[in-house]
Formats: structure tokens, C-alpha cells, sequence
């Protein structure tokens, strides 16, 4: 007897669609006709039509696709760690007391760039049941759903796009022999080659080059693909990288724990940022943890030992803004304006909402006040705060992009636009431009080599355009020159670990690693992993590098384990010049490897 029947269509030019029916016995069981409307399969009072629009459906079933960025994602799934599909019953919906509540009426249509824009990109499933027995719809929708949701929510088969597999899943999970899965999957074509090319092009250089930008561009144009549908595409393309998704679920794991005990205490928060700063250098968009964040983070109570200094500060210069003498009320000095800036910059390095929850109070009375005062000086005032916060946000976005994030260069607007907020922040006093956006991103451990080198080379070409020594585009050169080492260095670093990392213990001399360096140039030449000379530099201070990661794992960190001393791994980390990032996931491998307890290595890392 047949127990599967599988049929494949086109609902249009972009949309293909697959469809996949099971049961025990198929044997005239299920209709299927072309009509005007479009293609219309039912059995038992039960249908889905496909239009070249989209779907038309009544009766049973609901609709299934794997979540990304942009599918809305209830807390009580974002809260499971193992869910990774959204499921939708036709008919269903939440009461004011979150609870599912069922109805008759399931029939509904959905146009394709619904579908595709609040679900899935690229595939989205839609299903029906057949019964053998006839209940009412209302019940057999809670039947379906208590029966499959759990097994749905979860089915690795969703994403593969295991047709068959996912419709054996459902039809074994609903329990009744003699029953009919109807399973439709549609695909956008044109977005499944947008991914595709993001994926293949981000895979080559392990990122967005802007010759790959303008490829994706173009493609993009070529089959009319929105800024919002490629922007959630590629998200979710970085998303799913492993070295990304690491970071991402392991903030999601922070989130959902502090999310359980309704607190966040700093030691929290110092984990988030530090997690935050480590996405910058993997590129991963700011957006996915903004969104996480205001999921879980809303209306978190911030344990706070003491309130910081300036948040104090800060409170008293926006509570002397309403002072009643005409004299001082609405004025900001040029000292208060210097202590905001300042206060903002400890701000976001800490990632403090009090300051962002203190400025929003600050606006809203000020507002207020203008409304019911019909002065406006305060509200002016405020403004030019404002203003200035507006430069420190774009400047800072700049600088610590360029300084986090792998193969990042600035343009010459780039560099035009810096140039003129440092002029500004410069008229407040000499030295806060650097204080603010240089020394800050200095200190940070997480800054790499390059990193370091791209921010000294910005700021020393910085003064000399202002004393007429250079020029934007001279400015842009050299940091495009860094960038070029830089992508070097990571394209042959990660080739010779991949492939010969052993061999490094061998090179004593310093003839067997001219030698060395040699065969290795002939051979990334060949095999076309860079084009072009590669600086003898680039090749020593990858064997540098490994002779000190090297070290670290064999002699260092087996000591710092034995007598967790934590301030001599800081001084090797400090003055060795590796990339704090890259060791800290050596150790994490080294601790699994050797099954040490990871509260060891958070105690060394305090």
C-alpha cells in the first residue's frame, strides 16, 4: 500500500513548492485539482490552495519554520534553550493571561511576502490533518498541538528541510493510525541564492569584503530584495557561524539565567560586555543582542553596590538644569558638558542603563517643562547635550569598529566625518577627544595587535591633517595598509594551524625558518590563499606567536592552574601581545581536552 506520495510545483517565477503526504494507506485518500485560483489539495474538509499570491487554508493545521532574526519569538521560546522552530495553529491565539485559547475559525490567507517576511526567509512549512474520527475543530487543533508541539519546536528535520522525515515526525506524534499528514513546503528562490552567496563569500574571507558587499548588492537589486529582508538575512548568516553562534548562545545563556532570578548583579553585566566587545571583532551585528536584551533585560532589577560617581555627577547637573534663577537655570558650562561626556563614555563602557534611564527622565522633563513653562531655554540647552552625545556615539561607533572588528578600514568620509567631531570636541578642551575615543580603547584587553596598530596610525594621521602634514586620503592609505597585514596575517595564521603546526617545535635556527617561510610563501601563492607579496614580517610574527601560544599550553597555564595564580597570566597576556580573545578559547579548548572544571578557569580569569 502507498504510504507517501511527494509532489513539487511553482506557485510563481520565485516561489517553488513542495508538498509531502503521509499515512498508512494513501489509497484514494487525498484530492488534489487546478483551479483558477490556484493549486488546491484537501481531504476531509480540510485544504490549502496555492496561489501565485500566496496560501489560502481551512480546517486543520497550522504552519512551521526554523526562527531567525525578525520571527517574532515568544519569551517562553526564547527561555528554552533547545527550541529552534516557531509553530503557529490556524485559530489559536494567547488570552490576556498568555494562555492559548482555540476557536472554529481557522480559515485565513497569507500572501508570499507575509510568509517570508514575518517567518522564514527562505522556507516556511504549512500542514494539515486529516482525523479519522470528527471532533470539533476547535478540539482537534488542542489534540494536534498538545501531540506534536513539543517533538515540532525542536525537529533538527525543520531546517535540513526533511520533508519526509518531518511529516513521518508529525504523523507518528499524532497517534492515530488512520489519520493523513499533509506537509507543504515553500521555498523563495531568489533569497535561498542571496544566502547562499552571503555564506560562500563570507566562508572565503571569513568576511564581508567590499567587493563581496557590491556582489550582494547587486544581486540584491537584480531580484528587488528589501534592505530589511537582507539585512535579517545576513544576521542570521552570522548568526549561524560557529565561532558566532558560540558568543550569541552564550549571552543568551547569561540572559535567560539572570531572566529566571529576575536580577542582574555587575559581575553579570561585566560578563555581557565582555561578550559584547568580543562580537565586535567577529562582526556580529549589535542588533541580535539589543534584541535579546530588550526581551529579557526589560524591567530587570541592576544590583547595585553603590551608585556610581558618575551617575551622581550627572544627576546633579541635569537636576541644576530647572533651577528658578534665570541667571543659572538651563545653563550647561563647558566643565558640566566635559563631566557628561565622560560620564557617558564610563557608561557605555560598563554598559549602565542607569545613565541611558537617567537621560531619558532628563528629556521627558525637560519636555514637560517647556509645555507647561512656554521656556524653552532648558529644553534648548538639553538639546545641544544632545547634540554632543549624537558626535560621541558616531565617533566612538567608528573608532571601536575600526579597532574590534577583523579586515576594518575607514574611508576618507569616514575619516572627514571623525576629523570634524574631533575639531568640536577639541573647542571643549584639548585633550578629551583622545581621552574619550583613544586611551579608553587602548586599555581595553581585548584590543589586538592590529587593532592597536590601526588606532595609533588614525589618530597620529588625525593630527597631522590638522597641522597639514597629510591629507584624508594619505590617512586612509595607511590604515588600508594595516587592514591588508592584518587580513594576512589571519588568512596564514589560520592555514599554517589548520596544517602545520607541529612543525613549529622544529624550527630552531634561524636558517630553518628562512627555509621555512620560504616553502610556506611558495605554497599559499600556489594554492591561491593570498595574491600578491606577503611582508617577511607578516610570516615572522606568526612564528613568533605560535612559539608563545606554544609556551603558554605547555609551561604557563599548567602552573596558573596548580596555583591559580591569576596575575601571571594577566602579565603574559599583557606583554605578550596575543590576542586575549583567540587564547581565552585556546584555554577553553585546553580545559575540555584535559576535563578540568570550568570554575577553575573562571577563577583564573578574575
Amino acid at each position: 500500500m502507498i504510504r507517501e506520495i511527494k509532489l513539487s510545483g511553482k506557485a510563481n517565477d520565485v516561489i517553488d513548492y513542495y508538498v509531502t503526504i503521509t499515512g498508512e494507506d494513501l489509497s484514494n485518500r487525498y484530492f488534489v485539482e487546478s483551479t483558477p485560483e490556484g493549486d488546491r489539495f484537501f481531504s476531509g474538509g480540510n485544504e490549502l490552495t496555492i496561489s501565485a499570491d500566496g496560501v489560502h487554508y481551512l480546517g486543520t493545521g497550522g504552519s512551521v519554520c526554523e526562527y531567525m532574526f525578525g520571527v517574532d519569538l515568544p519569551l517562553k521560546d526564547l527561555l528554552r534553550k533547545d527550541v529552534s522552530n516557531r509553530l503557529v495553529m490556524f485559530g489559536a491565539f494567547y488570552d490576556k493571561g498568555e494562555n492559548i485559547t482555540f476557536s472554529n475559525t481557522t480559515t485565513g490567507k497569507e500572501t508570499f511576502d507575509q510568509v517570508f517576511l514575518t517567518g522564514n526567509a527562505v522556507s516556511n512549512y504549512y500542514f494539515f490533518v486529516h482525523f479519522s474520527q470528527k471532533a470539533d475543530l476547535r478540539d482537534q487543533q488542542r489534540d494536534i498541538l498538545r501531540s506534536i508541539g513539543k517533538s515540532v519546536k525542536r525537529s533538527e528535520m525543520v531546517g535540513a528541510g526533511d520533508d519526509s522525515g518531518f511529516c513521518r515526525e508529525l504523523f507518528d506524534e499524532l497517534g492515530d493510525s488512520r489519520a493523513l499528514t499533509f506537509l507543504f513546503r515553500f521555498v523563495n528562490r531568489h533569497n535561498k541564492e542571496y544566502i547562499q552567496t552571503f555564506n560562500r563569500l563570507h566562508q572565503e574571507q571569513k568576511t564581508l569584503t567590499p567587493s563581496a558587499s557590491a556582489a550582494l548588492d547587486e544581486l540584491a537589486q537584480k531580484y528587488n530584495i528589501i534592505p530589511y529582508q537582507q539585512e535579517r538575512i545576513k544576521i542570521d548568516g552570522m548568526y549561524k557561524l560557529p565561532e558566532n553562534k558560540k558568543i550569541v548562545d552564550e549571552y543568551k545563556d547569561i540572559l535567560i539565567a539572570v531572566s529566571e532570578k529576575g536580577e542582574v548583579n555587575p559581575s553579570e553585566l561585566a560578563k555581557l560586555s565582555r561578550l559584547r566587545t568580543l562580537s565586535l571583532r567577529l562582526n556580529i551585528p549589535n542588533t541580535l543582542f539589543d534584541t535579546l536584551d530588550a526581551r529579557l533585560l526589560k524591567d530587570m532589577n541592576i544590583v547595585e553596590v553603590e551608585e556610581p560617581d558618575y551617575i551622581r555627577e550627572t544627576r546633579a547637573i541635569f537636576e541644576g538644569l530647572f533651577f528658578r534663577a534665570d541667571k543659572i537655570r538651563g545653563h550647561i558650562s563647558h566643565e558640566d558638558l566635559i563631566k557628561l561626556l565622560k560620564a557617558k563614555e564610563k557608561s557605555s563602557n560598563h554598559r549602565d542603563p542607569g545613565f541611558e534611564s537617567l537621560l531619558l527622565d532628563t528629556v521627558r522633563a525637560c519636555d514637560e517643562h517647556a509645555r507647561d513653562t512656554n521656556d524653552t531655554a532648558v529644553l534648548e540647552s538639553m538639546s545641544n547635550v544632545l547634540t554632543y552625545f549624537d558626535r560621541y556615539d558616531s565617533a566612538a561607533t567608528t573608532i571601536n569598529n575600526l579597532a574590534f572588528m577583523e579586515n576594518s578600514t575607514l574611508t576618507e568620509g569616514n575619516i572627514r566625518s571623525l576629523y570634524g567631531n574631533k575639531e568640536i570636541f577639541d573647542a571643549i578642551s584639548p585633550d578629551i577627544f583622545q581621552e574619550l575615543f583613544i586611551e579608553c580603547v587602548r586599555n581595553n584587553r581585548y584590543l589586538t595587535r592590529y587593532g592597536r596598530k590601526k588606532i595609533d596610525k588614525l589618530f597620529r594621521g588625525l593630527l597631522q591633517i590638522r597641522s597639514g602634514d597629510s591629507t584624508y586620503r594619505e590617512l586612509a592609505t595607511t590604515i588600508q595598509s594595516v587592514r591588508e597585514d592584518e587580513r594576512l596575517y589571519a588568512l596564514i595564521h589560520r592555514y599554517v594551524k589548520d596544517r602545520f603546526k607541529s612543525i613549529y617545535a622544529e624550527l630552531n635556527s634561524k636558517e630553518d625558518q628562512e627555509i621555512f617561510i620560504q616553502d610556506l610563501n611558495r605554497e599559499i601563492q600556489a594554492k591561491g590563499i593570498v595574491q600578491g607579496p606577503v611582508p617577511h614580517e607578516v610570516f615572522e610574527e606568526i612564528i613568533l606567536d605560535f612559539r608563545k601560544e606554544s609556551f603558554y599550553l605547555n609551561n604557563l597555564l599548567p602552573h596558573i592552574i596548580v596555583s591559580r595564580d591569576s596575575q601571571v597570566r594577566d602579565d603574559f597576556l599583557t606583554n605578550s601581545g596575543l590576542d586575549r580573545f583567540y587564547v581565552e578559547e585556546l584555554e577553553k579548548d585546553y580545559f575540555g581536552m584535559n576535563r578540568i572544571e570550568q570554575r577553575i578557569l573562571e577563577e583564573i580569569r578574575k
